[in-house]
């Protein structure tokens, strides 16, 4: 970390993934700077790995020091849990209001402090909590002046976090989010927050799309900490929490003053898009469509200022998304095992969800779909990026018509390949990071459960039918017959985090779904017909007839006659070898993790593609999405 100007008692909050092994629950940490200072340091929002210890967690920590652009590092180190003493104060110089004033004339206030009191004093909807820093979570419904009533719809949602330093932040969270309330609409309407007489937020009118949310951060009793804090990015990466991405690139200057120049000419304000795509389904790559999006990798890599703020505001852009379904019963993302028959895009539902009055500019989908906060929340251990991972894999589970995801079960079934591959991701996400504490964790564990055992079902060792074929092609329900090899791609590539993070199935469909994906790049698949030169393709033919294909020579000359072989990929097929976003990209990221997750074959073929593919390292530089390398 480093800092503009010198500081004491920093405060600090901030997510961080542990490797399976290296910490146990029955361990607390430790922490040092530097320059040899002892470092208050607390453990919140604990997840946990299969065998029990510290996947990630939220710490928070008082750097004592800090001089100005001068940087510090902080050693963490395992150590015995301690309970010190917490002192919250009983009634917090906080004194927040929140005004929001309609477009109808009307003018909706919330005056939250005597709520927080209580919470304080009963330990209720408490986040953080030990002696550096404790979050209280303050639902605060948004109240008519003229008629004392609440709004049905509008609510601020306030993750309100006390500092022992006397700091205090508030992430001020709106929300028109209810899932099962009459009568969702759009709200035009501008805000004001104000604490202690001071104006900390002023937004002008805009209109709050329904089912959609949005966030600012404020702090009273003084500016926000002026820290730039970076993670051990190779600890990071070693704790599997995403793929392996290749920390020896360098993302050229250029590069990164684009992505800082693109998107200040995007809208990043409340409801704004950024960087992503509206009309999902529409057709054409784009930045968010890969393991991680272009955004997240360039962070990945650098840890630059300008990657970090892109990532962050596209994350924030996707909140405005008609996703959000919130229960009012359980003030929870919407499930499918209390609503088995609920259908929020497909289908007909039980209960009924009440239609907006309004349209949404947004056309979401699963197969189109980008991680849009996984990464954000294990950097910042922010409570809004944490709900905005659930609420979209919610949103991936309900969004399906009930019979055909089999009711509770929530399948993926229904969608393409890459729908079921960035569902199937959005779920793993969401069982990985949600806290072992929160309401929701065993439901993102069982809809992940559920989804394995039908990839099992479906694509697992010896099956085959109209969704695989003997060769083990994923075949599309859409589209002939036909394999979309690089959906295929993406599919082998999910799988492979899932198994180097040890989801029970995953190796078995990796390994099966690898004899096609992984195989068609070896030497002993050339020599038995089939061109490597050309397997980096688009859509593949499966059936000769009504009759799979069972050999690679056949399988080849259905999709390529008899052309000779190359001894690089080939441009016209079309994999697109010097580009970073195509489908040799694709595979190279694909066989990369499948190498990492001890895939059969794996690192025969990562090995070979990696000659028929030089010109794609300089572009990757460029764009890292799929710069995915062996551990």
């Amino acid at each position: 970390m480093s800092s503009g100007s010198a500081q004491t008692n920093l405060p600090l909050t901030f997510g961080q993934p542990f490797r399976s092994g290296d910490l146990s629950t029955s361990q607390g940490l430790s922490a040092q700077d530097s320059a040899g200072n002892t470092v208050p340091v607390q453990m919140d929002e604990v997840s946990t790995h299969a065998n029990g210890s510290v996947r990630f967690a939220v710490l928070s920590a008082s750097v004592p020091s800090l001089p100005a652009n001068t940087a510090r590092l902080i050693n963490f180190y395992p150590a015995a849990k301690t309970s010190p003493s917490v002192s919250v104060p009983a009634d917090p110089a906080w004194n927040l209001q929140v005004t929001a004033k309609l477009a109808d004339g009307s003018t909706l206030v919330a005056n939250p402090q005597q709520q927080l009191k209580q919470q304080i004093a009963s330990g209720t909807n408490r986040r953080l909590y030990g002696p550096v820093a404790s979050e209280f979570t303050v639902v605060a419904p948004m109240v008519n002046q003229a008629t004392g009533a609440a709004h049905p719809h509008l609510v601020a949602r306030l993750h309100t976090r006390l500092y022992q330093s006397g700091q205090i932040r508030t992430d001020v969270v709106m929300e028109n989010n209810w899932a099962l309330k009459a009568s969702p609409s759009d709200l035009s309407y501008s805000l004001t927050v104000t604490a202690n007489g001071q104006t900390l937020l002023s937004q002008p009118s805009f209109t709050h799309h329904h089912h959609a949310r949005w966030h600012k951060v404020v702090w009273n009793n003084g500016a926000a900490p002026n820290v730039r804090l970076r993670h051990n990015m190779r600890y990071f990466l070693d704790s599997r929490a995403t793929w392996n991405y290749n920390l020896g690139l360098t993302i050229p200057e250029t590069v990164l003053a684009a992505e800082a120049s693109n998107l200040a000419k995007t809208n990043t304000g409340p409801m704004g898009t950024a960087m992503l795509t509206t009309n999902m389904p529409g057709t054409g790559g784009r930045a968010e469509i890969a393991p991680v999006p272009r955004w997240t990798a360039m962070y990945l890599v650098s840890q630059d200022d300008r990657a970090r703020a892109s990532m962050l505001a596209n994350a924030d852009a996707a909140a405005s998304a008609p996703v959000h379904y919130r229960d009012e019963a359980t003030d929870q993302p919407i499930s499918v095992i209390k609503y088995p028959g609920i259908a929020l895009r497909y289908g007909s539902s039980s209960p009924a969800v009440p239609t907006a009055s309004t349209s949404s500019a947004w056309t979401p989908d699963i197969a189109h779909q980008g991680s849009y906060a996984y990464i954000p929340y294990l950097v910042t251990g922010d409570a809004f990026y944490l709900d905005e991972m659930m609420f979209w894999a919610a949103w991936n589970v309900a969004a399906n018509d009930p019979y055909y995801r089999q009711q509770g079960k929530g399948l993926l079934m229904p969608e393409q390949v890459r729908g079921q591959t960035w569902g199937a991701r959005s779920l793993a996400e969401a069982a990985f990071a949600t806290p072992d504490n929160h309401p929701m964790n065993g439901y993102f564990d069982t809809m992940l459960s559920n989804n394995m055992a039908w990839f099992l079902d479906t694509y697992g060792p010896g099956k085959s039918g109209p969704l695989f074929s003997p060769m083990g092609a994923l075949i599309s329900q859409y589209n002939n017959n036909q394999s979309p090899s690089y959906e295929s791609d993406f599919f082998a590539t999910v799988m492979s985090w899932l198994t180097e993070n040890n989801v029970p199935n995953a190796s078995a469909v990796l390994n099966s779904v690898g004899r096609m994906q992984i195989d068609r790049f070896l030497a002993t698949s050339q020599t038995a017909g089939f061109c490597t030169s050309r397997a980096a393709g688009y859509w593949l033919q499966t059936m000769n007839g009504s009759s799979y294909v069972n050999t690679w020579a056949d399988f080849y000359k259905l999709n390529y006659g008899t052309a000779t072989c190359g001894t690089t990929a080939q441009p016209n097929d079309p994999a697109y070898p010097d580009w970073a976003g195509g489908y040799a990209a694709v595979a190279r990221g694909m066989l990369a993790a499948a190498k990492n997750a001890g895939a059969t074959n794996a690192s025969t073929a990562q090995a070979r593609w990696v000659q028929f593919t030089p010109n794609l390292d300089p572009d990757f530089k460029n764009d890292p999405s799929y710069a995915i390398v062996p551990r």
